[in-house]
């Protein structure tokens, strides 16, 4: 069971790396193959990084037509369900893959990065965490925010609690926009421009006074 679960887990990882170059978008075909009522794809989605909750259920709801007292539970079990298995063996399997270099330069990497995006978490904690989670955007998430709860020592079950609550209140955010249709999707596009602009803007300023 537990090769299984650090299997299931190093290969999310995997999903999350390549998630950039077109992977997600093969990955999501793949389940659409899936021969299997459209609540299982809609739950398999939810599951994985990237596309979580926030993308179930627009495909849910726009795609396969399910209504909504289905969708959003199915939604949300589906991106809780991984993240009890990443806080309880996260250290396990961690343990495990800094014996081997090339995971351990991976991890690293990914750990490195995830404080980086994380800052609110380990400013304001569990608070920080639901915040956290429960902005859609791509750098944000259940994944994201429950490694960042591992690596900032945040206790089980409250990183469960506010994980939750957070997944939440993402698919409030998320179903209204999904409802507007096409200005919610404006409304997404604005938002998402305006988190790499504003992202732009910092990375340049630092490298500005780096040169100083």
């Amino acid at each position: 069971m537990k090769k299984i679960l650090i299997l299931l887990i190093l290969l999310s990882i995997s999903f999350s790396l390549f998630a950039n170059i077109g992977f997600k978008d093969k990955l999501k075909a793949s389940v659409d193959k899936i021969d299997a009522p459209d609540e299982i794809k809609v739950f398999l989605i939810s599951m994985i990084p990237i596309f979580e909750l926030r993308g179930a259920i627009p495909i849910g709801i726009l795609k396969y037509k399910l209504p909504l007292w289905k969708v959003i539970p199915i939604a949300l079990a589906g991106n809780m369900f991984p993240i009890f298995f990443i806080l309880l063996f996260f250290d396990f399997i961690t343990k495990i893959c800094f014996k081997v270099p090339f995971l351990k330069k991976i991890l690293e990497a990914i750990f490195a990065r995830t404080r980086k995006k994380t800052a609110v978490i380990q400013k304001y904690e569990e608070i920080g965490l639901m915040l956290f989670v429960a902005i859609p955007l791509p750098v944000t998430g259940a994944w994201t925010g429950s490694l960042a709860a591992y690596l900032f020592g945040l206790k089980f079950w409250k990183s469960i609690l506010f994980i939750f609550l957070g997944v939440c209140i993402a698919a409030v955010v998320v179903t209204f926009l999904t409802s507007l249709k096409w200005i919610g999707a404006g409304i997404a596009a604005v938002a998402l421009v305006t988190v790499f602009i504003v992202n732009q803007i910092k990375r340049r300023k630092k490298i500005e006074a780096a040169k100083l």
